[in-house]
């Protein structure tokens, strides 16, 4: 059973400290020792499926600006299997326990001393039960499209890079009070933004990979809204060529983000600047600026997903089209 859409993103504040409380827990205990001494062992590589492997590479970039060694991947790009010494540390990580291919690639990790780590809302699943230590997620029920469990990951994740590294980046406690600003703020500006859009190209860098990666799928999913994510720098190596009327770009972050999204406008594509800076925010033709609160780390990435959560809403809803997976093959679940 799902929760409505709707109801699902909205109850993300609540969800939020739920989840936060069980993570927090089991990271206080055995779960967050053995995920420490896996670290100190070398390189950690952390992977999932969908959404869970856009959070992966959020969370490894917070570990290696931590100067820790660490990766992300999708679990599908391990599917040939594991080559002795690729990691010290596997993190497995998907809500349900049950996404094959992160199954399949922990599963695949050669016998040796390599950890083996899962993040799921089901320790019982068959992710859990190939792991030597499992972080509970604590997640609600989730909608059909991924709001509650992808946050909620988000969230332990940068719980368990602070007890990893012993960094403290991100005031966790700050967070649903803040999702619940977010989630009260005006959206139609945003949708209207996207509503005539052929297609969007999806920009972040840094952190927010996981921003750029799981706003392209969530578009795609819930609002059947074709879309492309790409990391900044590469976006300027080649793919901003297609820049001009008609095109649409949804841009995060605080840094080269902003020169970028102003030349885009310029070059007459419609653009959305998504970002938490505190400077006067830019102003050109075909430029909107959404403002969000700051905070910092994978925090803040779960900030930056919510407005466009609400805006998939609209477009459904103007479109009379349900938020609903049509297509997911059987072939994907365990």
């Amino acid at each position: 059973m799902t929760l409505p859409y709707l109801d699902g993103v909205r109850a993300q504040p609540d969800n939020l400290r739920r989840s936060a409380q069980a993570v927090r827990a089991a990271l206080a205990g055995p779960a967050g020792a053995q995920a420490a001494a896996a670290s100190r062992w070398g390189s950690l590589l952390a992977f999932g499926m969908g959404a869970s492997a856009h959070a992966a590479a959020a969370f490894a970039a917070v570990l290696r600006a931590d100067g820790l060694p660490a990766t992300s991947a999708s679990a599908a790009d391990l599917h040939d299997g594991m080559p002795q010494g690729l990691a010290a540390a596997f993190l497995g990580i998907s809500q349900s326990g049950r996404s094959r291919e992160t199954v399949e690639a922990l599963a695949a990790v050669p016998a040796g001393p390599a950890a083996r780590l899962a993040l799921t809302n089901h320790p019982d699943s068959p992710l859990g039960a190939l792991v030597d230590t499992v972080v509970p997620l604590g997640c609600a029920e989730d909608t059909a499209v991924s709001t509650l469990s992808y946050t909620a990951t988000l969230q332990a994740l940068g719980l368990l890079a602070e007890r990893i590294s012993g960094h403290a980046r991100t005031d966790w406690d700050r967070l649903p009070n803040l999702a619940a600003e977010v989630l009260d703020t005006d959206i139609e500006p945003l949708a209207a933004a996207l509503a005539d859009a052929g297609c969007v190209d999806v920009v972040a860098s840094g952190v927010r990979l996981a921003t750029a990666g799981a706003v392209s799928l969530l578009l795609r999913e819930a609002a059947h809204l074709p879309t492309a994510g790409f990391t900044t720098r590469e976006y300027l190596h080649g793919p901003l060529e297609t820049a001009g009327p008609g095109q649409t770009a949804l841009l995060f972050g605080t840094a080269r983000e902003v020169p970028l999204a102003l030349d885009l406008a310029r070059y007459g594509a419609h653009v959305v600047l998504v970002t938490d800076s505190r400077d006067e925010p830019p102003t050109q033709d075909n430029l909107l600026v959404v403002r969000l609160p700051r905070l910092a780390g994978l925090g803040g990435c779960v900030l930056d997903i919510l407005p466009v959560q609400l805006a998939a809403h609209a477009l459904a809803r103007r479109a009379g089209r349900p938020i609903e997976l049509r297509h997911m093959p059987a072939d994907t679940k365990l």
